[in-house]
C-alpha cells in the first residue's frame, strides 16, 4: 500500500491537494493517506507572558484548526486518513515524518495562505523538494 503525506496549511492549494489525492484513492488505487500540519514554536520571548502548557493548547488548537476541513473533505468521500501534528521548522518536520513514516511521496500545495503565505510556503515547498528523498507532486 502507497503512503501519500499530505502537508496541509489552510490554504486553498492544500485543499487541492486533499482532492488530488482523495481522487487518486477513489479511483482504486491502494494508498494510505497522511495529513500533517506543522506549526512553528510559539516559544522563545512569548514565554514571558504566557506558561507552556498555554503556549502548546494554542498551538493545538491552530493545528485542529486546519486539519478540520480537510478531515472533513476526506471523511465525506469515505477515504481513510491518519492526522499528524508536529510543532517546528515546517520543512525539516514534513521531511523528518516522511521518513519516519516511510511515505512513498508527497502531495503538497504550491502556495499558501495569503501574499506572506505564498512566499514562505513557496520556500518551504523548495525546502522540502531538496531535502526529501520521495517523489513530490505539486499541487497548483
Amino acid at each position: 500500500m502507497q503512503k501519500i503525506l499530505i502537508p496541509v496549511d489552510g490554504s486553498d492549494y492544500a485543499l487541492r491537494a486533499v482532492q488530488y489525492a482523495s481522487s487518486m484513492v477513489k479511483s482504486g488505487a491502494t494508498a494510505q493517506i497522511h495529513l500533517l500540519n506543522v506549526q512553528e514554536h510559539l516559544d522563545g520571548k512569548i514565554q514571558a507572558y504566557l506558561p507552556l502548557e498555554k503556549i502548546r493548547k494554542i498551538e493545538a488548537a491552530a493545528a485542529d484548526e486546519v486539519l478540520q476541513p480537510v478531515k472533513r473533505i476526506l471523511e465525506e468521500a469515505d477515504v481513510p486518513y491518519i492526522a499528524s501534528t508536529r510543532i517546528g521548522s515546517i520543512a525539516k518536520s514534513i521531511v523528518a515524518y516522511a521518513q519516519e513514516e516511510k511515505c512513498d511521496c508527497i502531495v503538497m500545495g504550491t502556495h499558501g495562505r495569503g501574499a506572506l503565505g505564498n512566499l514562505i510556503l513557496g520556500s518551504i515547498m523548495n525546502k522540502v523538494i531538496h531535502l526529501t528523498h520521495v517523489p513530490v507532486t505539486l499541487i497548483r
